[in-house]
Parts: structure tokens; sequence; C-alpha cells
């Protein structure tokens, strides 16, 4: 969607909010109040509908992001399409400068949209899966680097070779948490590509076949196997939250990083806007 279509296709509040009529209550076939068939016309006073029959009202912004906002649904649907096209994501001060909100509005509005993007993947990973684990967040000054540094946050990464992705926070890297984490989101029987580390070795254990290259001896491939697809998507995600945000706090990041598996999981042949939209 450009933003030629998307000024075209939402030039008001009265169509926003009849997008979302619509999109909450197209297949309804009764009033839920006299149970006559559905047919429900605009109260212009307020965003409200009313049925013909009974003048029960119903109010579509409620139970949705835009509920109890007074922020135009205008600039709420805009906020959405730019994190429709953004590749890297929307940061809040990026949010308050396009719409002329406040930051804590702009931060709000933010959050409400990751949650709709932070679904998860439906449908277990499938195929040949590659499994890593990679640290994120800030620096101490003189401290410990890599594993075991202070204020940083491990993240499991698991990605389908040419397909989706999923990526989780770790409390740590014990074969106690990461194995669960596994089986409840890869099918049993797929290939798992993975590094060294010594916790993958019985994976076949628990169901699955087991591939691995040892990146402690300089080995990228071997064969079939190699991490090079999660490798990369770890890289996409630390430029994309250094780059746009600066710094996401542990508490919050969970949303971060469901915002860029939904951007990953539907870059092929979805409308961004669309797919966001369904989740409202």
């Amino acid at each position: 969607m450009t933003y030629k279509d998307f000024q075209k296709k939402f030039p008001d509040e009265n169509i926003c909010l009849e997008y979302i009529f619509q999109h909450k209550f197209s297949n309804t076939k009764e009033c839920p109040s006299c149970k006559k068939k559905f047919k429900y016309y605009r109260v212009k006073s307020r965003k409200s509908y009313e049925c013909g029959e009974c003048s029960h009202q119903i109010y579509p912004m409620k139970g949705t992001i835009f509920e109890d906002s007074t922020t135009a649904l205008c600039s709420w649907f805009f906020t959405i399409y730019l994190f429709s096209v953004s590749k890297n994501g929307v940061s809040a001060k990026e949010i308050q400068r396009q719409i002329g909100v406040t930051y804590k509005c702009a931060w709000r509005i933010g959050h409400k949209i990751r949650t709709l993007m932070n679904s998860g993947t439906p449908t277990k990973l499938n195929g040949i899966v590659e499994v890593d684990e990679t640290l994120i967040g800030g620096r101490v000054s003189g401290g410990k680097r890599g594993w075991g540094a202070e204020n940083k946050t491990c993240l499991l990464g698991m990605i389908e070779r040419d397909g989706k992705v999923k990526v989780i926070t770790l409390p740590n890297r014990e074969r106690e948490t990461i194995f669960p984490i596994l089986e409840a989101n890869i099918e049993k029987g797929t290939v798992v590509n993975t590094d060294e580390f010594r916790v993958y070795s019985t994976l076949p254990t628990i169901g699955f076949e087991h591939q691995k290259v040892n990146h402690s001896k300089y080995q990228w491939k071997n064969g079939d196997a190699y991490t090079n697809s999660i490798e990369g998507y770890w890289s996409n995600i630390k430029k994309s939250i250094f780059g746009t945000h600066t710094f996401v706090s542990p508490k919050h990041l969970p949303k971060y990083l469901g915002e860029f598996d939904f951007r990953h999981n539907h870059r092929k042949g979805f409308v961004m806007f669309d797919e966001i939209m369904k989740k409202i």
C-alpha cells in the first residue's frame, strides 16, 4: 500500500470508523438486543451505530486498541500505516513528530499497535529449522563481555529456511529451559540446525533430527547444515533496535521481538497494513 493508496482509502474519521464497524460486524446476522435482522445506522452525534428496529447502540471501538482514546482515528490509522511500510520499526519520537501528539501518547500508541503484531506464529515451524541464541542489551564499562555479562537479555531464535521465525527471551541457556520451548514451537521430526553448543547434542532424544556446525573451529557450513539465516536475522533485529529505538528495556523487549517476527512472517504475499488491521 502506497501513501496515495492509504489517503484514498481512509480520507476522514467517518471512513475509519466505518472500516472498524465492518471489520467487527460484517458477519453479524441479527441484532444482539431485539434479535431481528442486523441493520444498524451511524449515529451522527457519537462514534456509534444504532439498530433501526430497537435503537440499541453499539460502539465499534469497544474492545479494540482505539477504546478510550481521544486521538483521532485518522492518526491511529496513519501510525499503523507507518508500521506497515517501515522496515526497521517506528520509534515513539517518530510517531510524535508525524501525528503531533505528546511523547507519552505516541509511546502508548506504538505499544498498542505492537500488541496487534505480537500474536506469534499460529502453527509450529517445520522443514529445516535453524536454532540459535544471542545476547542483546546495554554495556557495562569495564564489565564482563559475552555470556554472563550484566544488563544483557538472552534471546532464543527459531527460523525456518525461507519461512517463518519465532524469537523469545530466555532466563538462562539450560536444557530444561530451551527444550520445552523447542517442543512447543517446532514439529517433531523436523531437522534442527544449531551450532556446537553442548545443550543441543541431545536433541534426538526429544524427537528432532540434529545437524550442527562448529563455529569455534570457523566452520560456517557443513553440507546442508548451517545457521546463516538466524545469524542474519539477529543482525537485522539489532540494527533495527539500536538504529531506530537506541534502547529497549528488557521489560518491553518481547513486544518489539513480536513486531519484528510479524514483519518477517508477513514479508511475502501480504498487504502488511491489512494484516495488522485484521488483529483489531
